[in-house]
């Protein structure tokens, strides 16, 4: 079970339906059909784990004022019938006790009245201006000089991202064209080595979030990049401003 609480979305799977149900309307799916499809892609769940379909999707769907009946009924026959209260049984009668209220909860909510249905829009995404080559530099706080490549791009429903590997140069010039295009990145670190990471994916969240030549870093020229860049995975995941912070407070690679 991949619960860690008594509380509806307290569950992996309940929380995986919950974002499927609300990203199909982003989309512009219309109720039926968002509904339709979220049952289809977790028919496969099993006996001890299919209730949580109808918990899940009855809660979401109550939340934006988009209840289906058939929806409400599945999910009253599982509360009414304690179905897959099994395991917090199993987990003691503290846990059971606080499983029980929960579901209690979302029963009145269920049968209560509806709000009007929310209009659900699409979140605001980045996608960046950057290109896989792309060498940016920032001037440290003592004056040297920190490169960056851009290895690849990062696409995800949020918005497209860079993925940086920091090079190995620590000098206050910068190097001339040919002498950047054969500069190899820093290796990775390790998360057990204690160190600071030297790739990154930096995105904005927000509109309001700065961008790379907001905070100080500049494309300094285009390489190609070597063909182990296509699939480099990022060890760090942060934004330009967090970046720019960690290399003014004096982050040495």
């Amino acid at each position: 079970m991949g619960a860690w609480g008594p509380a509806i979305f307290s569950d992996d799977t309940a929380c995986d339906i919950r974002s499927d149900y609300r990203e199909l309307l982003e989309d512009g799916i219309d109720d039926a059909e968002a509904t339709r499809r979220v049952i289809a892609e977790y028919q496969h769940l099993g006996d001890d784990e299919a209730h949580v379909l109808w918990l899940a999707l009855a809660a979401a769907q109550s939340a934006l004022g988009r209840l289906d009946d058939s929806v409400r009924s599945e999910a009253l026959r599982v509360i009414d019938g304690d179905i897959g209260l099994e395991l917090w049984a199993e987990a003691g009668a503290k846990e059971l006790a606080s499983r029980k209220a929960a579901l209690t909860k979302l029963r009145a909510t269920l049968t209560g009245p509806q709000k009007s249905p929310t209009k659900v829009r699409r979140p605001w995404s980045h996608v960046t201006d950057l290109s896989p080559g792309d060498v940016l530099a920032y001037t440290l706080p003592d004056g040297k000089r920190a490169l960056f490549r851009v290895a690849t791009l990062d696409a995800q429903r949020v918005g497209t991202a860079p993925i940086l590997r920091r090079l190995d140069w620590r000098k206050t010039s910068l190097p001339s064209g040919r002498k950047l295009a054969k500069l190899k990145p820093l290796p990775e670190t390790r998360p057990m080595d204690d160190k600071p990471s030297v790739s990154f994916r930096v995105a904005r969240h927000r509109k309001k979030d700065e961008d790379w030549s907001d905070v100080g870093f500049a494309v300094v020229e285009r390489v190609t990049p070597p063909a182990e860049d296509a699939n480099f995975a990022a060890r760090t995941y942060t934004t330009w401003r967090a970046l720019r912070t960690s290399l003014d407070n004096g982050w040495r690679a």
